[in-house]
């Protein structure tokens, strides 16, 4: 009735095509698809020479082999997209401040861009608009100021055109669900002007390729989104649930299953949806569900319940009232879950626990704790050599990290291993407690570094280096200072914000410890040197640790090593408006958040909070 009544355009929903022949359907989880090892071949060509860039940048060998890098974005709404870009400005070569840190062109060697809700924002986003630099992104392609859900102006387009965009989904047959309007809102703030619902909202992951030539010309790394699986019958998300990823070529999972873990399987992400039994289609194919904004919705479900709360506005606004109806109409028992078409309906005559299924259930994975995309960069096949692991979480008592997301990922990892035989190569970590008892919150930490067959994980926390950077998951506003402090604040915990002048080397060291070959025997003796000091070196305290509340400044760890130039050991210089609580983010001040009345309501709807 809205898109009747109001017209608008209607391309987020699929389409039937004919399908292609002569097309592989799906093939089992052993081996890349070929269009990535074709991007793999591009790409390789600007790692090489970016790697040998920086180690002569900073006199230290050109490896024998190229590296293959990974870099993880955790999860958490706003603050984890804006940090975790932040980290990633941190390694460009346009970044002023990441070039006198002496960390500014590792982003050029980087192959792989994982992001998982929050951080699958910040990937979808960076990617979608060329790998602007992050900093631009925020006055030039992001509208923080106007909250995600409930904007300042013009909410009755807004809201008849996702009406309008979702009612076209629904009557081409595919199930209308929260996701849908949420994914929609998030291309509104998200997505490149053209691609947004004055445009034509149908940009889609497999179209990134073609549309954004750095991406493909392997100018830029490849994006991977994940989400996990929430099988039917199920009301809690296991935490050896059933890990998918979206990237621009393929659509799967390496390992089925959450009771009983068996060999997973993929097909090409630019047919999702079409309408496959036994990896065989129908004669009809689909295409369009693999919209970028429905991607990134599917990977942040855990904010679909902040769209049932609308009924707690006070707005009379009659298209408001209409969207209440409508989404509540929706379900609110399914608020939290994403539906796709099975792909793997009736595949394989062996054990296969997803073949009776006719829809995938999708949630957000940071549901199973697991809210740092490691794994699609963990499996062998990819033959990851280091991860840069950006750690936004918001899980203490004072909502910072505690490294409990690795932990469960590397606990995840034994399982599988015993289970199903996936050879996750995973290295050991430390518990929560032993994170924060060891202080590696505050600080970059490598881990891996005497197990060298797993990748090597370089683990980096944001910290309150210059701006109390915690802000709530839910936070849907931020007005230009907050966002500006926020990502400079997740670009100095990578940075550590020129404060450590053996860091620029030692993450170096780390980035290219395997394609050395290198063991603790033979690595060169500046390498070794910083293995000792930012190694974790296997002690884990797991008594209970007292309340961990950081203050602004250099970490006390860093001061305690005597890493730190003489003039930033007090903590305070190079630490913006230490003095000013406002202006550090310890006080909000006066930026709209409607939202502030229902984060206890979805936070403890959620199990979050």
């Amino acid at each position: 009735m809205a898109r009747t009544l109001f017209g608008g355009d209607t391309s987020y929903a699929p389409k039937y095509v004919t399908c292609p022949k002569d097309r592989e359907w799906i093939w089992t989880a052993n081996r890349l698809d070929k269009q990535e090892e074709s991007f793999l071949r591009k790409r390789e060509q600007v790692v090489k020479q970016a790697v040998k860039n920086m180690m002569i940048k900073h006199g230290l060998p050109v490896p024998p082999r190229t590296p293959t890098i990974g870099y993880a974005i955790s999860g958490g709404g706003y603050r984890s997209m804006i940090t975790g870009l932040g980290g990633m400005m941190g390694l460009i070569k346009e970044s002023e401040e990441a070039v006198k840190a002496g960390t500014g062109g590792w982003a050029d060697a980087i192959t792989y861009l994982a992001g998982l809700s929050g951080g699958s924002w910040a990937t979808a986003s960076w990617i979608a608009n060329g790998g602007m630099i992050p900093l631009d992104m925020i006055t030039k392609v992001w509208n923080l100021e106007s909250n995600l859900i409930y904007p300042k102006d013009d909410k009755f387009s807004f809201y008849s055109n996702l009406i309008g965009e979702v009612d076209a989904k629904k009557e081409m047959g595919f199930p209308a669900q929260l996701s849908d309007y949420w994914a929609l809102a998030l291309g509104e703030q998200l997505l490149p002007k053209q691609y947004r619902m004055a445009g034509h909202p149908d940009l889609t992951i497999s179209q990134l390729p073609e549309l954004i030539r750095k991406l493909g010309e392997g100018e830029l790394p490849m994006p991977i989104i994940i989400a996990s699986q929430r099988e039917e019958g199920e009301f809690v998300v296991a935490q050896n649930s059933t890990v998918w990823e979206f990237t621009p070529y393929s659509f799967g999972s390496w390992a089925f299953g959450s009771k009983k873990k068996v060999s997973g399987g993929f097909m090409p992400v630019e047919y999702l949806g079409t309408p496959l039994y036994d990896g065989k289609t129908t004669g009809t194919c689909v295409t369009g569900l693999d919209n970028l904004g429905f991607i990134i919705g599917t990977s942040a479900t855990l904010f679909n319940g902040l769209l049932l709360e609308l009924n707690e506005t006070n707005s009379n606004n009659i298209i408001v009232k209409a969207v209440k109806d409508m989404l509540l109409a929706v379900g609110e028992d399914r608020f939290d879950v994403c539906r796709i078409p099975n792909p793997f309906k009736g595949w394989w005559d062996q054990e296969n626990p997803l073949k009776d299924f006719e829809y995938l259930t999708l949630v957000d994975a940071g549901e199973t704790d697991q809210n740092i995309p490691l794994e699609p960069l963990l499996v062998p096949e990819r033959h990851v050599d280091a991860i840069i692991a950006f750690d936004a979480s918001r899980q203490t008592a004072t909502s910072w990290p505690n490294g409990s997301s690795i932990h469960t990922t590397f606990t995840r990892a034994h399982i599988l291993d015993k289970q199903a035989d996936t050879k996750i190569q995973m290295p050991n970590v430390p518990t929560a407690n032993g994170f924060v008892n060891g202080e590696l919150n505050t600080r970059p930490t490598f881990f891996g570094c005497e197990d060298t067959t797993t990748p090597l994980i370089v683990y980096i926390p944001q910290y309150p280096w210059t701006y109390y950077s915690n802000k709530s998951t839910f936070q849907l506003d931020y007005d230009l200072h907050s966002a500006t402090e926020t990502m400079l604040n997740g670009m100095r915990s990578l940075t550590l914000n020129q404060t450590v002048p053996i860091w620029p080397k030692c993450l170096s060291c780390a980035l290219t410890d395997r394609s050395f070959y290198y063991t603790p025997q033979n690595r060169t003796g500046i390498c070794q040197d910083c293995f000792d000091t930012f190694c974790w070196d296997g002690l884990s305290d797991d008594t209970k640790p007292k309340e961990y509340n950081p203050v602004l400044g250099v970490p006390d760890w860093l001061e305690k090593m005597k890493l730190v130039k003489p003039e930033f050991e007090d903590g305070k210089k190079g630490s913006n408006h230490w003095a000013n609580e406002k202006l550090a983010g310890l006080r909000e001040g006066g930026w709209k958040d409607w939202t502030g009345n229902v984060i206890k309501i979805v936070g403890k709807k959620m199990g979050v909070i």
